[in-house]
């Protein structure tokens, strides 16, 4: 069976988002599909270029939810 795959599906890949069944199956394609590869190739070097961001919450933003799940709850 041929399946093309979005660039969405080749980035969760990249990152290691996607289920043990799509993970396989884009690795068998890849086998076999040297232009799959390639884009596959591309998003892997461009996501080795990014910087690592790392995005945390205010501690008022924690805090405030804290207080309204201890609202919540009673």
């Amino acid at each position: 069976m041929i399946h093309s795959y979005t660039q969405n599906q080749i980035i969760q890949f990249v990152y290691r988002e996607c289920d043990l069944f799509t993970k396989l199956e884009m690795e068998f394609a890849m086998e076999d599909d040297s232009t799959l590869m390639d884009e596959y190739q591309a998003y892997l070097t461009s996501s080795q270029v990014l910087p690592d961001v790392r995005f945390s919450p205010k501690n008022t933003s924690v805090n405030n939810i804290l207080q309204y799940s201890k609202l919540s709850a009673a």
